[in-house]
């Protein structure tokens, strides 16, 4: 006995001969209602009589006639994306006729739409919000991955393939697959192929060099993001990256990049030959899929699970920045060491497996700014102290808008392997030197061996010396590429390459108010930078190196120092099992005060992995810097020769008699031409005096602590004037006062 019909089965028979009528009879154009309508009734003579038993033995009263009981049903395929109703036509979809060949028995086939129908009603909020952000694309000149909205807006990526097949909302062409291909790799049939051409080429973004008969594609540097196209919902018009009608305020934005072969800038070649800036793309996948900064931060977890936590912490900020905070119209800052490019945004991402791109504008490609001199002074701490490549400085924004212009393109910066360069006269004539053979030597021995030792009495220069030769070295690139920092009793490794360090929570830690992240130093942030970038020169300088525990502070990294090929596992294993090494183009340069401690005391592994240049007042070039720069001072006030005063050289020179007098054979103290070399000596009346008093005999005093030296009577400024003859300045106070 064959079952009774109930209203359900009826309605999936009709629908099931609809689909088979439109499948053989009008796959191309489709049908009016009445005329499937009719068509179904001949084919299915006992559909109309069937339905009235199966109404009439429903226990749920039901007087709508079948065609149109059929119509309403009809909603389930629709959201399934089977069918699209347009013009009071019914077409048939490739899905459809995909689900026709998949199910031919009608129950099964409309059980299966309905099971679709079901999750789409249940996450129907989610559904409605990517058609909203989807229907503001027509107008973006870009289009959407349908894997990247899927993911964006947390649905199921062919539940809304079927949706936007059905349904057809505005925009609904714009979602695509990886490759910009129209229906992202669903069953089209050739009326849908010709449709999308259609209006892919209406919109301007057909590809016809990659299209043919029966692939539509659309052009791929016009991708949009899944979480930008989810930004349409939650800003007042307009797109992420875009201020709308100026609400928004400009925001201001330092972009770094280099190239992975020869670590030079990106600025230099892609960026400025491609007007755009990029990120890498460490999701590995066409589509960027996170889209608020925490589904940022848990996707780029699971992206690099190795990785330190700190380092993550920095890429999830970089995307979000990249992704959600950069909006069209902001300015960009890119630097090639001191040269300093401007840009406006000008798009909206555009991404690839490899890399995510925005299109930039770039204003002064033929005439950079100078980063020190024409942009704000604050700007260069915020650039240094920086770990991310993108980070935000839009309190500068004003200022750095006034400076942007209509410059014409320069031509491509050449690029090369990290060379130190010779010294110059120019470094000499800056140092107070003669000549630069002595400068010439500490280049040579830094190519020989990238670490160098100045070491020497007080005020010899060592510091100065250090950070003039190292921001030559490093050429246009000093700004960025040099370091300074200065060891003490207290310094230790964690402070110097790497240690664990508390921080405050984040919202959702599950341990509460207080974290602990692996935070990096000197040493390693210029570390990792020389190695991105390889091209270019870096120098850390260490000033007073002896005054810290050497092999406290180095701990493994001493053996680095000797083979710079060689690789050694971490302390922290934030090497992530592949090794660290010392970068070849970082070079280190340290200072040394040998009245802390003599060289003969440092450490010997040490000493063998640093070549030494003593700075000694008694030797060049020390011994004629201060004639130099007081000749030259006098210079700049237009005085003439006879003007010169060399009473200073003299009273340096008599001091640094009498200390090798009271200390034969010890050349680790002496007075340095530095003390002499500041306004302090130089302004108003008195500078000697006060000088001597504040410094030189304070200086000496703890010298000659406990043997015995009356430092007042051998050294006392009055005493030597006496000496050597000399008469106080005009204008000076020496002795007693007049009574």
């Amino acid at each position: 006995m064959d079952a009774v019909p109930t209203v359900t089965t009826i309605a999936a028979r009709a629908l099931h001969t609809a689909f088979v009528i439109l499948d053989k009879e009008a796959r191309q154009d489709g049908l009016e209602f009445r005329d499937l309508w009719a068509r179904v009734l001949a084919a299915e003579p006992r559909l109309e009589a069937d339905w009235e038993q199966a109404v009439e033995e429903s226990p749920q009263e039901n007087s709508t006639p079948l065609p149109r009981y059929v119509g309403r049903t009809a909603i389930q395929v629709v959201k399934a994306g089977w069918l699209f109703r347009g013009n009071r036509r019914w077409q048939l979809t490739g899905l459809g006729q995909q689900a026709l060949r998949e199910w031919p028995d009608a129950v099964d086939f409309f059980g299966q739409a309905g099971r679709r129908y079901r999750v789409w009603n249940a996450g129907k909020a989610r559904y409605a919000e990517a058609l909203e952000a989807l229907a503001k694309l027509p107008d973006s000149g870009g289009w959407v991955r349908l894997e990247g909205l899927a993911h964006a807006f947390e649905v199921q990526e062919n539940i809304l393939a079927g949706v936007l097949r059905g349904d057809r909302p505005a925009g609904w062409y714009l979602a695509l697959g990886p490759g910009g291909e129209a229906g992202a790799g669903y069953p089209l049939l050739p009326h849908e192929t010709d449709t999308w051409r259609t209006l892919l080429a209406g919109e301007g973004l057909l590809d016809e060099g990659r299209s043919s008969a029966d692939t539509v594609r659309a052009l791929p540097h016009a991708a949009i993001t899944g979480t930008n196209v989810r930004v349409l919902t939650e800003q007042d018009g307009g797109l992420a990256d875009e201020p709308p009608d100026g609400k928004l305020p400009r925001q201001l934005w330092i972009v770094r990049g280099v190239d992975a072969s020869t670590g030079a800038p990106l600025i230099r070649g892609p960026w400025r030959d491609g007007s755009v800036i990029t990120l890498d793309n460490v999701f590995r996948s066409p589509e960027v899929f996170p889209a608020g900064p925490d589904r940022i931060r848990k996707a780029v977890d699971t992206a690099l699970p190795t990785t330190s936590p700190s380092r993550r912490e920095i890429v999830a900020d970089e995307l979000d920045a990249f992704l959600n905070r950069m909006r069209k119209g902001d300015i960009v800052l890119s630097m090639d060491g001191y040269e300093t490019y401007v840009g406006v945004v000008r798009g909206h991402v555009r991404n690839s497996a490899e890399r995510l791109e925005r299109p930039v504008e770039w204003r002064n490609l033929n005439k950079p700014l100078d980063f020190l001199k024409d942009l704000p002074s604050g700007l260069s701490g915020v650039v240094q102290d920086a770990d991310s490549a993108v980070f935000e400085a839009t309190e500068y924004a004003e200022t750095v808008v006034a400076l942007i212009g209509d410059m014409p393109t320069a031509a491509p910066v050449p690029q090369g392997p990290a060379q130190l360069p010779d010294a110059t006269d120019e470094l000499a004539a800056r140092l107070h030197l003669s000549d630069t053979t002595w400068l010439q030597d500490c280049v040579e021995l830094l190519r020989a061996s990238p670490q160098l030792i100045f070491h020497g009495p007080p005020g010899t220069g060592k510091t100065f010396i250090a950070l003039e030769l190292a921001r030559h070295l490093a050429g246009a690139s000093s700004a960025t590429n040099v370091r300074l920092v200065q060891f003490h009793p207290a310094y230790a490794y964690e402070d110097f390459f790497e240690g664990i360090r508390p921080r405050l929570g984040r919202q959702g830690d599950k341990d509460g108010g207080l974290g602990y992240d692996l935070h990096r130093g000197p040493l390693r942030r210029l570390a990792d930078e020389a190695e991105r970038r390889p091209a270019e020169v870096f120098v850390l300088v260490i000033d007073e190196i002896n005054r810290g525990h050497l092999a406290k502070i180095f701990g493994e990294l001493y053996f680095l120092l000797e083979y710079r090929t060689e690789r050694v596992h971490l302390l922290y294993g934030s090497d992530d099992g592949r090794g660290f090494r010392l970068p070849p183009n970082l070079y280190i340069i340290g200072t040394m005060n040998t009245v802390d401690r003599s060289v003969a005391y440092m450490d010997a592994a040490m000493r063998r992995r640093f070549s030494f240049l003593e700075l000694h007042p008694d030797i060049p070039p020390v011994s004629g810097i201060l004639g130099s720069w007081l000749a030259r001072r006098a210079e700049g006030r237009r005085e003439g020769p006879a003007a010169f005063d060399d009473s200073y050289v003299r009273l340096l020179g008599e001091v640094n008699r009498l200390l090798a007098e009271s200390s034969p054979g010890d050349r680790s103290f002496r007075v340095g031409p530095s003390y002499f070399m500041q306004d302090l000596a130089h302004t108003g009346d008195g500078a000697v005096e006060r000088l001597w008093r504040t410094q030189i005999i304070p200086l000496l005093t703890e010298h000659h602590w406990g043997d015995g030296t009356d430092v007042e009577a051998v050294y006392g400024l009055d005493t030597l004037r006496d000496r050597l003859g000399l008469l106080p300045p005009s204008g000076d106070v020496s002795g007693p006062a007049d009574s």
